[in-house]
């Protein structure tokens, strides 16, 4: 690629990028990589929590990108559709995590003797099965979200942008961002308010 190509891959839109890859242009994918993997990273870490598994939700996610292309409509805006697709690698990898997790417990829970001092221990695993039961409901509430309500909601509190630049990146008003937010936000109340006690 020489550079007057590369000055004018910089200049397109997302949704003109998307169409070029859409029709074979690979070098529009290398520009969107470029636009968004810190962003997708970004989101992948706040959901898993470490930088391993972000990293992984990353690569899986732009590569679904590239593979489902053909299934993005511009109607949507390209951004939502690759964070929409990110939460959704982001979540699988986190059940697969928690399978991985419950196996190790099931092993490491087998007392080696009838003597053996196994209260500290069960202990530990009884905090740790509340920090993931806690874990669980926290994610079952994103599910409960719409789409577009999750993306508006990690925008604004995984992300920190300011309403206008999500009704910017998104393609709506920032009244319609609002909206979003707050039936968000009153689902995840609803959804979690009995953690917190009476």
């Amino acid at each position: 690629m020489n550079f007057n190509q590369a000055d004018n891959l910089a200049e397109k839109t997302d949704t003109e990028l998307a169409l070029a890859l859409k029709a074979g242009d690979e070098r529009a994918f290398d520009e969107l990589v470029r636009r968004y993997q810190g962003r997708v990273f970004a989101v992948a870490f706040r959901l898993t929590g470490n930088r391993e598994d972000a990293l992984d939700v990353t690569q899986e996610s732009l590569l679904k990108a590239y593979r489902k292309i053909e299934s993005w409509q511009p109607t949507g805006g390209f951004l939502p559709w690759l964070l929409r697709l990110t939460s959704n690698q982001a979540i699988d990898q986190l059940r697969r995590r928690k399978r991985q997790r419950q196996e190790r417990l099931d092993e490491a829970f087998v007392p080696t003797s009838e003597k053996a001092p196994v209260e500290p221990y069960v202990m530990a695993v009884e905090t740790a099965a509340r920090a993931q039961e806690i874990d669980d409901r926290v994610r079952k509430a994103l599910g409960v979200l719409s789409p577009t309500q999750k993306i508006v909601f990690m925008l604004r509190h995984y992300e920190g942008l300011q309403l206008s630049d999500i009704a910017t990146e998104i393609g709506c008003t920032v009244g319609s961002v609002k909206v979003h937010l707050f039936r968000a936000l009153k689902k995840l109340r609803d959804e979690l308010g009995d953690l917190y006690g009476p």
